[in-house]
């Protein structure tokens, strides 16, 4: 089994890069093999509008984003995180999500294998979860139609240092929890 993480954080070893390294160290310790992607490392560009991937297999552009689909259609399990940025997921985050259009076919059926698991992490300064909730909540409904089952959403509050979520043992838990339990579904 295969679990990857996608962090759309542009600090790398901020609150949800830790996070989603601490979701992958469960998984591994779960037994799946597992790897991280920086979208903020990567070059890849956004959508497109083309419709390309509609009448092809896949989305035109060639890229970083289109070697991390390929990953992703390997992969048992997929965390999914970024930072809130004004009530949204991040710019970096966005254009990747934006490309994932290219997953589903014309008629809005995805091109994924079934029965894939994802786990979303969220990090925000505010300090009010539900100021932010949705975001994390309406990507999960994009995952849905792609064949995910989400499995969690870890959200963090009060993350306005880059390493506040050091100070957060019970979170930190939780997310290796999370990752742990992908080896058992």
């Amino acid at each position: 089994m295969k679990a990857i993480g996608i962090v759309g954080s542009p600090r790398k070893n901020g609150n949800v890069d830790t996070l989603v390294s601490r979701v992958l160290e469960g998984a591994s310790e779960a037994g799946l093999d597992t790897s991280k992607y920086l979208l903020n490392e990567m070059k890849y560009s956004g959508c497109q509008a083309c419709e390309y991937c509609k009448s092809h297999d896949h989305c035109r552009l060639d890229d970083d984003v289109t070697r991390l689909f390929e990953e992703m259609k390997e992969a048992d399990a997929v965390v999914f995180g970024s930072p809130i940025y004004f009530f949204l997921f991040s710019g970096q985050f966005k254009l990747m999500e934006d490309r994932m259009y290219s997953l589903i076919d014309a008629a809005f059926v995805s091109r994924l294998p079934s029965g894939k698991k994802a786990i979303i992490v969220t990090s925000q300064g505010d300090p009010d979860v539900a100021n932010y909730a949705k975001a994390a909540d309406d990507f999960a409904l994009a995952l849905k139609m792609l064949g995910f089952e989400v499995v969690d959403i870890i959200r963090m509050v009060d993350g306005i240092t880059p390493d506040a979520v050091l100070a957060k043992k019970e979170l930190l838990e939780m997310a290796r929890s999370a990752g742990a339990a992908l080896g058992g579904r």
